[in-house]
């Protein structure tokens, strides 16, 4: 016999209730985490980026400011004579470069469940060496 309607419903609330408060555990443990790195670099070096939930992952991924070697690296790759500038590949390279959160088997299992995530990365990486534009008058 196939379940009723209010079976599936009761089930399906009952495991959603479960993995948010999986989910509310492993936000504690980024925040904590990415709390101690914007002590260490100072709150304006760090950009963080949320991600959604997966068991056993992190919820949110941090880079810091990229470093003068690190700029004149994806700068370089850019603007290789004779090469082909692949921006995907340079905002990646220094993503792996600055990213301070996850670290370890977290970082590679994370960037594994979302393969876009580092492209992201790289790019608020690269926001925190250049800053935002703002309008005048505004804010």
């Amino acid at each position: 016999m196939t379940d009723t309607l209010e079976q599936i419903q009761a089930r399906r609330a009952a495991r959603k209730a479960e993995l948010a408060e999986l989910e509310l555990e492993q936000r504690a443990i980024d925040l904590a985490a990415i709390d101690a790195l914007e002590v260490e670099l100072g709150d304006s070096n760090i950009a963080v980026r949320e991600v959604p939930f997966a068991v056993g992952l992190p919820v949110l991924a941090a880079v810091r400011t990229p470093n003068g070697v690190e700029m004149k690296r994806y700068k370089d790759r850019l603007t290789r004579e004779g090469a082909k500038a692949d921006g995907i590949r340079a905002a990646e390279e220094i993503a792996s470069a600055c990213l301070v959160y996850p670290t370890g088997e977290q970082r590679t299992a994370l960037l594994a469940a979302r393969p876009a995530l580092l492209t992201a990365l790289g790019t608020a990486a690269l926001d925190l060496a250049t800053g935002r534009a703002t309008e005048e008058g505004k804010g």
